[in-house]
């Protein structure tokens, strides 16, 4: 079970961390927990601008990386965003979310071959993640390929909650 946060507590964690850094300007954990809670919230600028702060005091953070990728998926900056979640598979290659959401922006750009590769890649470190057999499904299904498709959404609904 996922427990998700409210938006008092989302705002609380803002209000921390923000107290935090005041005291600290440079500490990355800060601006992360702090970007993720706007990220949250669907503040995704300020997400996104705390990100860069966290890559900026640690670029090997891959997380920040895969994290920004989402925020500026989310503004519609899909090139922006395959860059962001590239550099996080660098960091990281078995990095599945970071996987899945590069698939997402490269299915925005119009990269559909690159995107099925990601939610493949996604798919093989992770067969149970019933997000990638969604998503994978529909792009199998633009791409003309009923049968994969439909294989897809049947695995997809067996395993989503």
């Amino acid at each position: 079970m996922t427990l998700r946060s409210s938006p008092s507590d989302l705002q609380s964690i803002i209000e921390q961390m923000t107290d935090v850094i005041v005291r600290n300007p440079n500490d990355p954990d800060a601006y992360f927990r702090r970007g993720n809670a706007h990220s949250n919230l669907a503040h995704y600028s300020q997400a996104r601008e705390d990100m860069r702060k966290v890559i900026e005091l640690d670029p090997t953070n891959a997380l920040a990386h895969n994290n920004l990728g989402v925020a500026n998926l989310c503004l519609g900056d899909f090139d922006e965003a395959v860059r962001n979640t590239s550099a996080a598979i660098d960091l990281d290659p078995d990095y599945r979310d970071a996987h899945h959401n590069r698939a997402l922006a490269r299915t925005e750009t119009g990269d559909l071959h690159g995107a099925l590769a990601d939610f493949t890649r996604a798919l093989e470190l992770d067969p149970s993640y019933w997000p990638a057999y969604r998503h994978r499904s529909a792009l199998h299904h633009i791409l003309g390929n009923p049968k994969l498709a439909y294989a897809d959404f049947v695995r997809f609904r067996e395993l989503s909650p």
